[in-house]
């Protein structure tokens, strides 16, 4: 169904079909780069937790065969690799020569004024002290992925023609918000079962897999109210 209305209002905006929509997000992944298994473990289940797909990766060489296979919404980069002769500063610059568009979120046990300094040097989209915490992780992942989206007025005309009713608007504003389905249940006086309903019908008219991806749609369509 998303497609289809696109492509009618691409004929009216001058684009084609879906291009200039999914530009950044549906079918890629955050790529984590970073020496600590405990680390790349915690940081997976995280995001996979929260509808973002992963690909992890140990050390350069993986990272390297990471980029060369597939394409990432965002990096997540380690700075220090123990015994080794590179930082996440050498690899944050072989991802920017490949794939200049790919935004790079260092992290570091070991913060300072150098480092965040050198980060801002190097392009990177932002820096997280480590341990990082899930809550801080996510309002990072989630920044990055929309920070060069234009705020828009909500455009209730698409909202329409997707079909997307006004409790379905709700439950998606709530969705952008980080909240949980019991959360948005509470808020909006229904089970919690009931919110994972409208959930489900939101996904299925925005063409996505996972809140990751609806709540990214949703701000690339102007679907969000700021």
């Amino acid at each position: 169904m998303l497609a289809s209305v696109l492509q009618s209002q691409g004929d009216e905006t001058g684009i084609s079909g879906m291009a200039g929509f999914k530009v950044k997000w549906v079918g890629k992944k955050v790529l984590i780069v970073d020496d600590d298994e405990v680390t790349r473990i915690f940081l997976e289940y995280a995001l996979n937790a929260h509808g973002y797909p992963t690909v992890v990766a140990s050390d350069f060489d993986t990272a390297r065969e990471a980029m060369d296979a597939d394409s990432f919404a965002l990096v997540l980069m380690d700075l220090v690799f123990v015994d080794s002769t590179y930082t996440g500063f050498d690899i944050a610059e072989y991802i920017r020569s490949v794939s200049p568009d790919t935004p790079v979120v260092i992290m570091t046990s070991y913060p300072s004024t150098d480092s965040a300094v050198q980060a801002l040097r190097s392009n990177a989209s932002d820096y997280l002290q480590k341990p990082v915490h899930i809550e801080e992780l996510l309002n990072c992942v989630e920044k990055v992925l929309t920070a060069e989206v234009e705020t828009k007025p909500f455009d209730s005309r698409l909202a329409a023609r997707l079909g997307l009713t006004e409790r379905e608007q709700d439950v998606l504003q709530l969705l952008y918000k980080g909240c949980s389905y019991t959360e948005i249940g509470k808020a909006l006086s229904f089970t919690t079962s009931t919110a994972k309903t409208y959930g489900k019908r939101i996904y299925k008219k925005l063409d996505v897999q996972s809140r990751g991806e609806a709540v990214y749609e949703a701000v690339q369509l102007n679907l969000i109210r700021h």
